[in-house]
């Protein structure tokens, strides 16, 4: 009965003010606890700030019972947003490649892939044809150099001989923090001359 009357309490306090304090009458977040407090298995952040703050969160606690850290306060991890996608626009490209784009993104922090690609012409774009029957298509290839990642962008086809003409290149960067998904390396089947086949076992590690 104590536990129900408890609970309705605090429903009610959640419902009537902007901030609910727990051994503390003013606080000043929408939940302060003022001296020890324990959490089950999971901390759940909000998430409209979780996306929209780009410094990230630091999950901080004490654990008294623990002779590595003594009770000290410990920065248990600095969390970031699982997903992020970044749209780009290169312009002004010289005739139609690029061979190396260094996006300054670290390959210690993020995976990466492109997406929404698209290729726009200049006005005109008279000096840029192709010299074959084989209208060929655009190769984009995101790769790692360095402590970076790095675009290359290009149309094997194409021959550009007037170098006034230029292309704009717009995609997005989606960007997938190491902290919540892992590589798990590159899988290699040979199919031996067919047209089908079957890889010998699921990816480790998933």
């Amino acid at each position: 009965m104590k536990k129900l009357i408890l609970m309705g309490i605090f429903c009610f306090a959640t419902k009537t003010i902007a901030q609910v304090g727990i051994g503390t009458t003013t606080p000043t977040e929408k939940l302060e606890v003022v001296g020890a407090a324990a959490i089950g298995t999971s901390v759940t952040i909000d998430p409209i700030d979780y996306v929209n703050n780009p410094s990230g969160f630091t999950i901080m606690g004490t654990d008294p019972q623990s002779a590595t850290v003594n009770g000290k306060i410990v920065a248990v991890e600095t969390l970031y947003t699982p997903l992020t996608i970044q749209p780009y626009t290169i312009n002004n490209v010289y005739r139609d490649d690029i061979n190396d784009l260094n996006l300054n993104i670290p390959t210690d922090k993020y995976f990466i892939t492109i997406a929404n690609f698209e290729a726009i012409p200049s006005t005109g774009n008279n000096g840029i044809y192709t010299n074959t029957n084989n209208k060929g298509h655009f190769v984009f290839n995101a790769f790692q150099s360095g402590t970076t990642w790095h675009v290359k962008i290009g149309y094997p086809t194409l021959d550009t001989q007037n170098t006034a003409d230029r292309y704009t290149y717009k995609f997005d960067v989606i960007l997938y923090s190491k902290r919540f998904f892992k590589n798990l390396g590159e899988i290699t089947y040979n199919l031996n001359g067919s047209n089908s086949g079957t890889a010998p076992s699921a990816p480790t590690g998933i």
